[in-house]
């Protein structure tokens, strides 16, 4: 099952893919996000150009697993997706995403320049893995 995993912030809209079995993931360019009009419309593009069974949104919830604003608006972006793609949308919790992102890239460099659209797209990258890992019998080849 291909998968197609989504940062969605403020400002920037992070990425990844999985191929079609599911083994491999890849982050893909974020996206600028200078306006959700049009940030959403180069999201459905690349959605459309991989053709994913499903989309995995981060969501940003609380310490206490609460909803927060930017879940909020994480649900709501992911609604209009979903409506223009009929793709299903699944949710997982990314609340520590992009701190394990920066994370990782700090231990790979010797000089840590904070790449912020770099940052988004491993963060994607992470939501997906989080998907795979919580929702195995979700992601396998064979279900739909």
């Amino acid at each position: 099952m291909k998968l197609l995993g989504i940062d969605y912030g403020r400002k920037r809209i992070g990425i990844a893919v999985t191929d079609p079995t599911g083994a491999v993931i890849r982050g893909l360019p974020t996206i600028e996000h200078l306006a959700a009009a049009r940030a959403e419309d180069k999201l459905v593009k690349i959605i459309e150009e991989h053709a994913p069974d499903k989309l995995i949104f981060g969501l940003p919830l609380g310490p206490d697993d609460e909803e927060t604003t930017m879940s909020q608006e994480v649900r709501a972006a992911a609604s209009r997706i979903a409506d223009r793609t009929g793709i299903t949308v699944r949710f997982v919790d990314e609340s520590f995403s992009s701190r394990d992102a920066e994370l990782l890239l700090r231990t790979k460099k010797k000089k840590h320049r904070r790449n912020k659209a770099s940052v988004d797209r491993i963060a994607a990258c992470l939501i997906l893995q989080s998907y795979q890992r919580d929702f195995p019998g979700d992601v396998s080849p064979h279900s739909s």
